[in-house]
């Protein structure tokens, strides 16, 4: 049986459930976990990006809040526990590593994933996250 692009719209939540769950695990393994083994020499130099922001005290404490922001903010977006405000700290969190990125020398190549994913975790936050969450909209 095909269905088509009309008769999807009824598993939007399973849709919405299906990229809460990906993006949250993918950031959560690929990104936090290994920013939190990094330990504080790791949050350090995350931090260190702060001082364009006119933020020049306590990088690591700053580094360890975008690695808290990627790990423990990825799961909560993962199962969709205060994803509004989870999705808010990650496209903040992205838009710095995009500033990072670019100030750095990478150039847009590098800064493209950290960019995209500013405007999924914005347009998340708009669309919430969907009947299957742990928290549900009010």
């Amino acid at each position: 049986m095909i269905l088509s692009l009309d008769q999807l719209k009824k598993y939007k939540d399973e849709g919405l459930l299906l990229l809460r769950v990906g993006v949250g695990l993918d950031f959560l393994i690929l990104h936090g976990w290994g920013k939190i083994a990094g330990g504080h020499e790791m949050w350090i130099n995350l931090g260190q990006v702060m001082p364009h922001f006119g933020v020049d005290e306590i990088a690591m404490v700053w580094g360890f809040i975008a690695t808290l922001t990627e790990s423990l903010g990825a799961l909560l977006f993962a199962i969709g526990y205060k994803f509004r405000l989870v999705s808010g700290l990650l496209g903040i969190t992205m838009v710095v590593a995009v500033y990072a990125h670019l100030s750095g020398g990478d150039g847009w190549g590098q800064a493209s994933h950290a960019l995209k994913m500013v405007f999924v975790f914005f347009g998340m936050m708009a669309i919430g996250a969907g009947k299957y969450a742990i928290e549900k909209e009010k």
